[in-house]
């Protein structure tokens, strides 16, 4: 990997210094970049400009880039991988850093699902119909909360509208998978009553079979397995939602009702290997496990605008969601049942500006009332509740931009039965600057301290986790975790030519990891059966689970995002754009060895081309094998993808058009298997896959 750091960064150097010159003096008209507004940034509409690294995929974009999970559809962006278990999950990890460590936002609320409990829970947000994805790389805390200590993803939906559509809007889209011979049909329309009253609705189906993979599941597969297909990997879900809103001269309150209920299965799942061999091939006959959501969401959202005083503009988001989650063994029975009732409100009071400043203060509020029982219920029934405020201040002084953030929360989080509790205050704070020179060149530093406190299952876990194939021990003794983070970045941000160069560091004290013991002092890790909190028995048993414990330790990240963009061709011919780009990240605790599940070396480049309704595009990545693996952790082959697309869209009359386009995935087949998979032994990457679909607006 050290070779590839040696070839990337200099190449990149030499390109911006020879490129800058080409482009500035033989194509000064390319002075201009699209506006992009954050949505996640509550001062988005004062100011374009955001100090922390932010990446935003548009509606067009990812009409390109939609997959099955939130987390495949971003893992392709800097700094952005996916713990996939299978192809129907998949949750974002950045900058190496998961589960409890990144947000995922529905419309800059918490989608207040389960996934961040066991890597084989979805994140229970689609992507089919959103405006766009904004990307926060680094800590999010100061906005949104300790859960977005390592960044998060905010899917913005526009399910709630803020405007009156002057006619019907409606959008339908349907396409046709061939790796999981899977289809999926939705419909999105928008609608009013009278000027005042505006309404919405959207609906999704999707099913899809076991997905087509280049050999075998398993590393090592047994003598009886075929090859071609990942066992228990099909799906089925359906999504829909509806509501309105009243808008005003001075502003809107709208609400929207969602129901989702998906059921999949999870390939590799090791729910009966403790179990007789004659029950294991039972289940195995029977589709092995799966697993089936219910959810059902209600969101309201709001905001006013002052007509004088002190305050310019108040808004409001509340949301409560009543999760339901079942874990079906092969036979039909229901092994764990995980219930979470949640909701989460933030108020955010924007002032006028203050000489050169603008800002917010906030108010967030979180409850949490999770229960499980059954085989998995790792985790007892506990509550949570935290409340916070924040101040966020930007300003702009000709070429300088200053962002400035404060917050402070308090959590408490205790269990139900014995009131078994812990209690967190956190303190988060963050700066950024930016400088712009030579008019297309910007430089800056962004830096904070953030505090995290540690989630449900670190405190409480006290069972089997059959997903991961462990048994976890949490410790309610728990402390804060806090980060030390600094960003470095150089852009070049107009022009043919564009890049965006970052470095960052990150040093975590108290980082919370599960570890695994050698109590007999053997040389191999414990081992243990499901029945272990009575038998406290230590076994002999390679297929036993690995017992671990949540322990604290610091911690240091450190890497590099590039992305370079040219525009090659700009004329009556179309234009074409080619983008390179890498990213790495280093973890290491300070106990010895690298952070689990770190993600490796990529570095890729891509092709697109766009004439009028014709598009089409053509991209490689190169993923590197990782062997700098933690401790019991398996080393990982480094792999290609070779991906490509087009599209055509045919207008139909006024506003109306028909869009016909494909996606080709894999096209080198090859067997990839992602190093921050839980399951990367047992599930790789589907294989070779044709994607064909079409898309009608209205």
């Amino acid at each position: 990997m050290l070779c590839c750091r040696n070839f990337v960064l200099p190449l990149f150097f030499l390109a911006t210094v020879a490129s800058y010159a080409d482009d500035e003096h033989r194509h000064p008209h390319h002075q201009s970049v699209d506006e992009i507004i954050v949505t996640a940034d509550p001062l988005a509409n004062v100011d374009s400009r955001f100090a922390a690294p932010v990446t935003v995929l548009d509606e067009k974009t990812l009409r390109r880039e939609s997959t099955r999970s939130i987390g495949e559809t971003v893992s392709n962006q800097l700094g952005v991988n996916s713990s996939d278990f299978g192809a129907s999950v998949g949750r974002p990890i950045i900058r190496g850093l998961g589960g409890g460590r990144v947000r995922v936002l529905e419309d800059g609320v918490g989608t207040m699902d389960l996934s961040t409990i066991s890597a084989d829970h979805g994140v229970s947000i689609e992507s089919i119909f959103a405006k766009q994805i904004e990307i926060l790389r680094g800590p999010s805390t100061l906005l949104y909360g300790s859960g977005a200590s390592g960044g998060l993803v905010n899917v913005a939906n526009g399910r709630i509208l803020s405007r009156v559509p002057q006619e019907i809007e409606a959008d339908a889209y349907g396409h046709y998978d061939t790796a999981s011979q899977g289809w999926l049909g939705a419909v999105e329309m928008n609608g009013s009553i009278g000027d005042a009253i505006a309404l919405h609705f959207d609906g999704l189906k999707r099913d899809t079979d076991s997905i087509d993979i280049p050999g075998f599941a398993e590393v090592a597969p047994d003598a009886d397995e075929r090859p071609g297909k990942l066992s228990n990997s099909d799906s089925e879900s359906h999504n829909f939602s509806g509501g309105g809103s009243f808008v005003g001269t001075r502003g809107f309150i709208g609400f929207n009702i969602s129901r989702l209920e998906n059921e999949y299965g999870v390939p590799g799942a090791h729910h009966h290997e403790e179990e007789e061999e004659e029950e294991e091939e039972e289940e195995e006959e029977a589709g092995g496990t799966r697993i089936d959501i219910d959810q059902t969401r209600y969101d309201v959202k709001g905001a006013y605008d002052f007509s004088s005083g002190w305050f310019q503009q108040i808004k409001g988001r509340f949301a409560y969601n009543d999760y339901e989650h079942d874990e079906i063994e092969g036979s039909g029975e229901i092994g764990t049942r995980f219930e979470n009732q949640a909701y989460e409100g933030r108020a955010e009071l924007i002032h006028r500006p203050i000489g050169r400043w603008d800002g917010v203060i906030g108010l967030q509020y979180q409850d949490q009332e999770f229960s499980a029982v059954g085989e998995e219920a790792f985790v007892p029934p506990s509550e949570r509740d935290a409340i916070a405020i924040f101040i966020f201040e930007k300003a702009d002084f000709d070429s300088f931009h200053l962002d400035l953030g404060i917050r402070g929360e308090f959590q408490d989080a205790e269990t139900i039965a014995n009131g078994n509790s812990a209690s967190h205050n956190l303190l988060s704070m963050s700066a950024g600057a930016t400088y712009e020179f030579a008019q297309v060149f910007e430089v800056g530093v962004s830096g904070g301290r953030s505090q995290r406190a540690p989630t449900l299952e670190e405190l409480f876990a006290s069972g089997p986790h059959l997903a991961s194939n462990t048994f976890e021990i949490g410790d309610a003794n728990l402390g804060e975790e806090t980060s030390h983070n600094v960003d470095i970045f150089w852009r070049k941000v107009r022009g043919r030519y564009r890049f965006d160069f970052t470095l960052f560091y990150n040093a975590v004290s108290d980082f919370v990891f599960l570890q695994s013991s050698d109590s007999n002092a053997d040389g191999n890790a414990d081992r243990v059966e499901n029945n272990f909190l009575q038998t406290g028995e230590i076994v002999d048993e390679d297929d036993a689970l690995l017992l671990v414990n949540s322990m604290q330790t610091d911690a240091e990240f450190w890497g590099f995002e590039v992305e370079t963009r040219m525009t090659l061709i700009d004329g009556s011919r179309g234009s074409v754009e080619l983008r390179v780009w890498s990213d790495y990240v280093n973890g290491e605790l300070d106990s010895g060895g690298s952070v689990p599940r770190l993600p490796p070396l990529r570095f890729g480049g891509g092709l697109e081309w766009e004439r009028g309704p014709a598009y089409a595009g053509v991209s490689v990545i190169r993923t590197t094998e990782q062997d700098d693996a933690a401790a019991l952790e398996t080393d990982t082959d480094g792999y290609s993808m070779v991906n490509i697309h087009a599209g055509y869209t045919v207008p139909v009359g006024n506003n109306r058009s028909i869009t016909f386009f494909a996606r080709g995935t894999n096209l080198a087949n090859e067997d990839a298997r992602r190093h921050t998979s839980f399951v990367k032994h047992l599930a790789p990457l589907p294989g070779i896959s044709g994607l064909f679909g079409i898309r009608a607006s209205y």
